[in-house]
């Protein structure tokens, strides 16, 4: 799993060396400004999101602001008979793959304006700052994985960007990631693998494709090619912000807690 960086210094935070798959980003805390406090971002956070492809905001949202969107998840799984009190009561949704559940629980569960129940003018402001340009919403939604998915693994998992862009060399748009409740590492958080976006080359993005398909150790065999998978965990109102052209992906929920998050996509015009 990835490594957070000291974007300030470009160097390796010291404790995460005690662990390849832990992928908690708190030390990026004093370098991530809040999003609700700061409209524009610093350069380093820039250089950073540039080079790697993502940004983390540690307390982006107080749990205030997330916690009415928690609730109504809660209350929509217990209404359509999904899940409740720590159980799953659906036996045919239980059943499904974990992706094909995924998608089936984010159709099924809808929120109005999602977006404007999450993103502020003030979160709007900062991602054009990060974009460098006007951006506009193209689409909200929330997703949702249930507990005790099956073992977490890296391997079959569906890598994939939601856009495709004409020009590899500009970014389309900048997708946000926000925690509606704390997910914890291996808790079916996105996965994303940081600095994907500046494959240039098919030959390049086949080769990645190609590892992501096999079997082996795919962590080690990314980092040849100075790449890192990226584990979107963490608390209840943090934030990722991501380049639309990196590689992402559900993941395995083999936690005992529902995974929420909710997904905006920014478009630059």
């Amino acid at each position: 799993m990835t490594k957070p960086w000291d974007v300030a210094n470009d160097k390796e935070l010291p404790w995460l060396q005690q662990s390849r798959l832990a992928a908690s980003v708190a030390e990026l805390e004093s370098l991530c400004p809040l999003v609700h406090s700061s409209k524009t971002m610093t350069p380093e956070q820039k250089s950073f999101f540039r080079e790697r492809g993502y940004l983390f905001l540690k307390g982006a949202f107080p749990k205030s602001q997330v916690r009415p969107i928690k609730e109504h998840i809660l209350d929509e799984l217990k209404r359509l008979k999904v899940w409740s009190s720590g159980k799953t009561l659906s036996a045919s949704i239980k059943n499904m793959p974990a992706f094909q559940q995924i998608a089936k629980l984010s159709g099924m569960i809808k929120q109005n304006d999602l977006h404007a129940k999450l993103i502020i003018q003030t979160a709007s402001s900062t991602i054009a700052s990060l974009a460098e340009a006007k951006v506009v919403p193209a689409q909200s939604q929330l997703l949702i994985s249930l507990p005790n998915q099956g073992n977490w693994t890296l391997n079959g998992l569906n890598w994939h960007t939601d856009v495709s862009s004409s020009n590899p060399h500009r970014m389309p748009g900048i997708q946000a990631f926000i925690l509606i409740d704390d997910v914890k590492p291996h808790g079916g958080a996105t996965l994303a693998i940081a600095g994907s976006h500046l494959l240039r080359s098919r030959n390049e993005s086949s080769r990645v494709r190609e590892i992501l398909r096999e079997k082996g150790d795919v962590e080690e065999a990314l980092h040849s090619s100075n790449l890192s998978i990226v584990e979107m965990s963490g608390q209840a109102g943090d934030l990722y912000l991501m380049d639309m052209r990196v590689l992402h992906t559900p993941s395995i929920n083999s936690t005992s807690s529902i995974r929420m998050m909710a997904t905006v996509r920014y478009l630059i015009e």
